[in-house]
């Protein structure tokens, strides 16, 4: 009998125990795909593609219609979806990607994803493509020196990847503050040729065909490493951004090349999904998978143009890509994964973006964002775990293009700005010297509910909502945030 009561009174401190001791804190696995357009997976409609990692994904968690990349090109996007605030607040206005040597762009003491993590006792790590710069207070990245400040100084605890595209120099890895394989006492010189461009003072140069498989292998060992703690893990792959480059082994798609850097990318996000089952993660990690903007959608290019032809809607019915101020350049892929939390299997409509990222995850770790921080970021949490739709969790969202000419999305309706707007001189196209046109000479809108193809300018017969929504994309402007409670 004593026994008995000692087993009870054992059982009930346990109890109480776990019932005091706070939830356990998911691990977390943002994978940031490259160009990916919103119809380049079959969970988004395209046929003729072997996806089954991303269909898992779907399968197994939420796909949302409606998400959005804050810029139509790169750094604009990573830079939203890491700090939570529009990349043209910054000191760069006019839409555009960091040049390949540019300092860090974001500022010291901002709060990232990577900072809030590290602030909550996670691990966190970032592998693959970075792009948002490296070193302060020069006019170019010096790479002979340590590549200070940079991902470790915005709260990673470990970087492994390519500082920019894998056409940019340097044509190594770059391994926390240095490049893999330098060889001591030679002169690191990047010597820029596009895709073609090299790279002295390395003992070898990364081959662009087997950039996937590389740093696959680096984030899915990152997690081996660091799944005994909680953990944030920021994998970017390099594909499908040119050069289209697959894995010699990943050939026979219908759609080329571009069919098979589609399919080299699922298989690394499996890799992902495997590692997790393995270490038994995947019931605790909250997992995203997103890209930075649209796919290219460029008939005259070998890869994509091929691809076109033998019927891959790369984005899907939107119109435009990358670089482009239409649908097509923002609205991304978005899945989010998290079993017990997100239900399984379904879709969302709710409108949400990269720079929400923040904002909601700050909630999942309730983790107050301090004022100023996280701008133009909102909690989403609800769009992930609602049973039901809701009402709205953003009811608007800024987007730039490359040209710097913004769009404005505002319920069913979609604005782009042209009479008035802010007007930036461009970087002229590396390719062909030239600026980007200024398009329509009025403002151009759209309701997507309707028309979500962007064939039909409606803004002639609805002058009051340009008008509103005009003032509402100036005040977003002018203000400084868009989240009411991040006023400073």
């Amino acid at each position: 009998m004593k026994s008995l009561y000692v087993w009870m009174a054992f059982l009930l401190t346990a109890l109480a125990t776990a019932a005091a001791a706070p939830a356990t804190r998911p691990n977390v696995v943002i994978i940031l795909a490259d160009d990916f357009g919103w119809g380049s997976s079959t969970p988004y409609g395209a046929n003729g593609l072997n996806t089954p990692n991303v269909d898992r994904l779907a399968r197994e968690g939420r796909r949302f219609t409606h998400a959005y990349a804050p810029g139509s090109v790169c750094s604009p996007s990573r830079y939203g979806l890491m700090t939570g605030r529009y990349y043209w607040r910054t000191s760069i206005k006019d839409g555009e990607v960091l040049t390949p040597t540019a300092p860090l762009h974001i500022e010291p003491g901002r709060v990232t994803l990577a900072s809030l993590c590290k602030s909550q006792g996670y691990r966190t790590g970032a592998v693959g493509k970075w792009h948002l710069g490296f070193q302060t207070g020069v006019a170019e990245t010096d790479w002979n020196q340590p590549l200070q400040p940079g991902p470790r100084a915005v709260g990673f605890d470990y970087f492994y990847g390519l500082g920019g595209n894998p056409g940019n120099g340097p044509h190594a890895f770059i391994e926390d503050e240095n490049i893999v394989g330098r060889i001591p006492g030679e002169k690191i010189v990047v010597a820029s040729a596009g895709a073609k461009g090299t790279t002295a003072g390395v003992r070898k140069q990364r081959v662009v065909d087997h950039i996937m498989e590389n740093i696959t292998a680096k984030a899915t060992g990152w997690l081996e490493a660091n799944h005994a703690a909680p953990f944030f893990l920021y994998f970017a792959p390099n594909a499908v951004h040119g050069p289209i480059a697959p894995n010699p082994r990943f050939t026979g798609s219908k759609y080329g090349s571009y069919g098979d850097f589609i399919h080299e990318l699922d298989w690394s996000v499996g890799q992902v999904l495997a590692t997790l089952d393995r270490l038994k993660l995947t019931e605790n990690t909250l997992l995203i998978f997103t890209s930075d903007n649209g796919g290219i959608v460029d008939p005259s290019n070998g890869n994509t143009g091929k691809a076109m032809d033998a019927g891959l809607a790369i984005n899907g019915p939107l119109r435009g890509g990358k670089h482009t101020e239409y649908e097509g350049g923002f609205r991304e892929p978005f899945i989010v994964r998290w079993p017990g939390k997100v239900p399984a299997n379904t879709v969302s409509d709710q409108m949400v973006a990269l720079p929400d990222v923040l904002a909601t995850l700050a909630a999942v770790l309730k983790a107050p964002l301090p004022k100023g921080a996280a701008e133009d970021s909102f909690n989403v949490l609800r769009a992930f775990t609602e049973s039901a739709p809701g009402a709205p969790v953003r009811d608007h969202f800024v987007m730039q293009a490359a040209d710097g000419t913004y769009a404005l999305r505002l319920g069913d309706w979609r604005l782009v700005e042209r009479v008035g707007a802010p007007k930036f001189e461009r970087r002229p196209d590396a390719k062909t010297g030239k600026k980007a046109h200024d398009g329509p000479k009025h403002d151009e809108l759209f309701n997507l509910k309707d028309d979500p193809a962007e064939t039909k300018d409606v803004s002639a017969t609805h002058a009051d909502l340009v008008a509103k929504m005009k003032r509402l994309l100036n005040e977003a402007r002018d203000r400084g945030f868009t989240r009411n409670d991040a006023g400073k």
